[in-house]
């Protein structure tokens, strides 16, 4: 999102010394490893620091406290998950919600993730995963995204929330103007549209009796009583923006670094055991996920003067690159003993789909290898990269010898 507003005031308990302009919307030239000048630059300097854009925020640079970010919602709400403030128009649940509340409010979406049925999913991810390479695999070019990373993981939410396949474009449409929206107004319709087909979805689904997602927030009750409307409203959104994303994202991030590092890529071809493990080190190495926290209380925290309602941002990007948590962070090592990162959060708040997007991303990374070993990004064309709450890969244009 273009961030055309003018910059914050520094606040009177911000120290001189930790103000850094950093615009977390912003990236580098896209050809290149976008976060590692990033974190180099931000990891040279104070542990944490205050940036006057985006409405003015801390960021914390460093591991350990990003961890204490993610698991200490007493200090750190997540009442609000986004930056700038008031971004998203309703209450996100169960995600903008801490405890005890929040735990409640998990389990309404949790039995839709219990490892059981993740699991049964394999066979149709491995299926619809080989049909779309198999579609242009003997072309000899794609671009990734619109032709693969958008598909596979929004075909398989769908399938989950039993929703037809006409609507994924549109579904995809609007996930992508709330997510990475081109303007505050982008935004607004997006998240506008979004809602209308809930309200349309809840309606069709009010006996809660189908299997699918959305029935099953139908169903749930919390605190002993059934949801409101305005509670289903939100879990279904949650649910649907969620699954239409991330996992769309990190793929992009993936399939560009084995494009520009055939010596990774001949390592999983040659061992493909080692592929659940590299699917975690891509996910440390390149961290695409952000979240906000709200200060509860004044405090001092590791020194530095956090007053109630302040905003902090916490990046996996600058959790992942830490050389105090991870040795030589900028190498990507399949064979890595801690690959312990922060692209699914932490704590109770940890992602309730983190064992999907992992089978998800193994089964890509399984059938491409074996269909196309040697790919890179065509000539001439380049990638495209966009910053934000989920950084992304936009366009990416790969090419590979037809025979």
């Amino acid at each position: 999102m273009t961030n055309a507003k003018p910059l914050a005031p520094k606040p009177d308990h911000v120290p001189s010394e930790l103000v850094v302009d950093y615009d977390f919307y912003a990236l580098p030239h896209p050809d290149t490893d976008y976060q590692i000048n990033i974190t180099r630059r931000l990891h040279a300097g104070p542990d944490i620091i205050w940036t006057p854009r985006n409405g003015g925020h801390w960021v914390f640079t460093r591991a350990t406290d990003i961890d204490n970010a993610q698991r200490d919602d007493g200090l750190f709400s997540i009442r609000e998950v986004t930056i700038p403030a008031g971004m998203t128009p309703v209450r996100n649940i169960p995600l903008e919600t801490d405890e005890p509340e929040h735990k409640e409010y998990r389990g309404i979406l949790a039995p839709a993730f219990e490892p059981a049925r993740i699991v049964a999913l394999e066979g149709e991810i491995r299926t619809l995963t080989a049909n779309l390479i198999d579609g242009f695999k003997d072309r000899g070019h794609c671009e990734f995204v619109s032709e693969f990373a958008a598909i596979l993981p929004i075909a398989m939410f769908m399938k989950m929330a039993d929703l037809p396949d006409e609507d994924r474009q549109m579904l995809l449409e609007w996930s992508d103007a709330a997510v990475h929206p081109r303007s505050t107004e982008h935004r607004i319709w997006g998240y506008s549209s979004m809602s209308q087909y809930i309200e349309r979805l809840l309606a069709e689904r009010a006996s809660g009796a189908g299997p699918d997602v959305i029935s099953l927030i139908m169903r749930s009750s919390v605190f002993g009583r059934p949801l409101t409307h305005e509670e289903q409203h939100s879990a279904a959104m949650n649910a649907l923006l969620g699954g239409l994303d991330t996992v769309m994202s990190t793929m992009g991030f993936i399939a560009s670094f084995l494009a520009r590092h055939p010596e990774h890529r001949r390592q999983l071809i040659e061992g493909p055991a080692l592929i659940p493990r590299a699917v975690d080190e891509l996910l440390r190495y390149h961290g695409a996920t952000a979240t906000a926290r709200v200060v509860t209380r004044d405090t001092v925290y590791n020194g530095v003067t956090l007053k109630k309602d302040d905003r902090v941002l916490v990046q996996s990007m600058l959790h992942g690159q830490d050389p105090r948590r991870f040795p030589d962070p900028e190498t990507v090592d399949f064979h890595r003993k801690d690959i312990r990162h922060a692209t699914f959060g932490g704590g109770t708040h940890r992602c309730l789909g983190a064992l999907l997007a992992r089978l998800e991303m193994r089964i890509f990374l399984e059938e491409w290898l074996t269909r196309i070993p040697d790919f890179h990004i065509a000539a001439g064309e380049g990638q495209i990269v966009e910053g934000g709450m989920v950084n992304a890969v936009r366009k990416l244009p790969l090419a590979w010898s037809k025979a």
